[in-house]
């Protein structure tokens, strides 16, 4: 009798680690199957309005908002693996109307482009050794 709760104890354990967990981020299914953009009539205030804040606004150009449905699953002691990835690019034009609507999903995850910048300058290492070895110089003086 002794030995049987710290048994049950792992055998609950073990089940529980075996089990399957479900995260949903971003737009729920349901307001992603209701999506509706029309170009040229949707506006911002709309979106919002509808659809909640956008989950983040390009800071190269002001006029693209992007919404974003992420469904992942996972084990415990495992990576989280993307069932289902949906992401809307939505371009506005001066009036804040939309001008662009794009779809994204997780097999297109690369063609998605943030910023039309390129920085072109090469990586020179002498310079990171040497700012990693002021910032240990600068920690030695404070202690």
């Amino acid at each position: 009798m002794y030995y049987l709760s710290p048994f049950i104890f792992l055998l609950l354990f073990f089940l529980n680690s075996c089990s399957q967990n479900f995260q949903n981020n971003g737009l729920s299914e349901k307001k992603i199957k209701n999506f509706n953009v029309e170009i040229g009539k949707t506006s911002k205030k709309q979106l919002i309005s509808k659809y909640g804040p956008p989950i983040f606004e390009n800071l190269f150009n002001n006029n693209t908002i992007y919404y974003v449905s992420h469904n992942t699953s996972y084990k415990t002691f495992t990576k989280r693996k993307t069932n289902k990835l949906l992401v809307f690019e939505i371009l506005l034009d001066d009036k804040n109307i939309v001008k662009e609507f794009k779809k994204f999903t997780e097999k297109d995850n690369l063609d998605i482009v943030i910023s039309k910048n390129e920085d072109n300058k090469d990586f020179d290492l002498s310079f990171f050794w040497r700012d990693i070895i002021n910032a240990l110089r600068k920690r030695n003086i404070d202690d």
